[in-house]
């Protein structure tokens, strides 16, 4: 099988996914959507997920590690994190020369060390794999296909990393809708560090500190506001997995938390001497620091464009909204509901991509008898 790009003919790669869970699954889904590979090949020790796998289409046929590995063109190591280092060891002894390792572990540093001390061959190529998206669910009946459309997908590679199979693997991430973007390993852990894992220590810490504050008292759910709910979602990820991670990079995540310490502090201050212009100037200078992200990248951090739309509550209700946008040919980025309270209705908040598509969404909804209103990102 075959890809014409460019005018040139190129045989496709045949793919071994190790490990299809949520981000081997999105994976295989994806190639096998766009025919991105000749042949998708899962490898995974689990039966229930094994079966699964195949159930949903999310692999062609299932081998065991050495035969999957012996007929790959590219081998993805999507196992967790704790486990990949003893997979590349498995990995080293089967591939061929001339095949591309990656991985699609949430750290690097600590992965290409153990990549380099797998023992792959001459002409084997490990190139480390990071793409940033997810969920909070795991396994594979949680993978989409669309999971990576418009993400980053973080390839991190040694200075002397032979072109031509790094262009190999930028080539299958663009075929999953992700956009490749190259970095060192280091450079990788201290940004993930800051945007990822951080995030997810102190979405975990605001839920521990909030309870020991507010108790288990079921009005503290009740009151919960929908900010907190977004805040602390990553919270309910898999904890035995995020161990892993967390530890796989701690030298970043502790200099990324001492710095989250001061930020605190400062704020403690502040609020214990009842110092308004101090506080009001930290939270300006986050106000300004977030409009200072480059919002013109796709990415983590993109912008996007909000409506927000009352609803009733009733059956139908959310998708009468969604038709009307859809026939007016509107991509939705984001839907939440939003204080939807049972008898009384409430609100649906929605994500455009652009300026243009917000004000055309206003119309079409207005025109269809919804009261909506618009926010800037």
């Amino acid at each position: 099988m075959t890809a014409v790009a460019g005018g040139e003919r190129r045989r496709l790669p045949v793919v071994a996914i190790i490990g299809v869970g949520l981000i081997g699954g999105s994976l295989g889904m994806a190639w096998r959507r766009v025919k991105g590979a000749a042949r998708v090949i899962g490898v995974e020790p689990d039966p229930a997920g094994a079966a699964a796998a195949v159930e949903l289409g999310a692999v062609d046929e299932l081998r065991e590690l050495p035969e999957a590995v012996a007929v790959a063109d590219v081998v993805v190591v999507a196992t967790p994190v704790g486990q990949i280092g003893q997979v590349l060891r498995e990995v080293a002894a089967a591939a061929r020369p001339g095949a591309v390792v990656t991985d699609t572990g949430s750290t690097k540093v600590q992965i290409h060390q153990a990549a380099a001390a797998a023992g792959l061959a001459p002409g084997v190529i490990f190139l480390g794999g990071h793409p940033l998206a997810g969920s909070e669910a795991s396994g594979v009946r949680a993978a989409d296909p669309y999971l990576f459309e418009n993400a980053f997908y973080i390839i991190t590679a040694e200075e002397d990393a032979p072109p031509a199979a790094v262009g190999r693997l930028e080539e299958l991430v663009r075929r999953t809708g992700a956009v490749p973007h190259r970095m060192t390993p280091a450079a990788h852990d201290r940004l993930v560090a800051a945007v990822s894992h951080l995030p997810h220590a102190v979405a975990a810490a605001l839920v521990n500190a909030a309870v020991r504050v507010a108790g288990h008292d079921a009005a503290f759910l009740r009151f919960a506001a929908g900010g907190f709910r977004d805040t602390t979602r990553v919270a309910g990820s898999n904890p035995a997995l995020w161990r892993q991670i967390l530890l796989s990079n701690s030298a970043e995540v502790l200099q990324a938390l001492r710095a989250f310490g001061e930020e605190l502090a400062a704020v403690a201050q502040a609020l214990e001497t009842g110092d308004a212009t101090a506080l009001e100037s930290w939270l300006g200078r986050a106000q300004e620091n977030r409009r200072a992200l480059p919002h013109h990248r796709r990415g983590l951090l993109a912008p996007v464009w909000e409506l927000v739309v009352q609803v009733e509550d009733r059956p139908g209700a959310i998708a009468a909204v969604t038709r009307v946008l859809a026939e007016g040919q509107i991509n939705l980025r984001e839907i939440e509901i939003l204080h939807l309270r049972e008898g009384e209705g409430g609100s649906l908040l929605l994500g455009v991509d652009s300026d243009e598509a917000l004000e055309r969404s206003l119309q079409l909804l207005r025109a269809a008898g919804f009261t909506a209103r618009g926010r800037q990102p």
